[in-house]
């Protein structure tokens, strides 16, 4: 994964937080197939109470914090090490 102008190497279900302003690139330089699940929000002061936004917050909290997307329904994660 490239941040900015750094390279670094996302560990086996490791995780990454990259800031709201910095440039990042994901990309798989090998020849095993790899599953990504990047995840955006809006700023917290959306969130306010007060806010005059109108956001659905289901989209952005399911109600498990362990829910795989739809596509991977019947999918164990993390899967069992072979």
């Amino acid at each position: 994964m490239r941040i900015g102008e750094e390279t670094i190497t996302v560990p086996k279900h490791g995780g990454v937080l990259v800031g709201p302003k910095l440039l990042r690139q994901v990309f798989n330089d090998t020849d095993e197939e790899v599953l990504w699940l990047v995840i955006g929000a809006p700023e917290e002061l959306e969130f306010l109470q007060g806010s005059k936004s109108k956001i659905d917050l289901s989209v952005f909290y399911p109600v498990d914090p362990k829910q795989l997307p739809k596509e991977l329904h019947g999918v164990q994660w993390p899967p069992a090490d072979s």
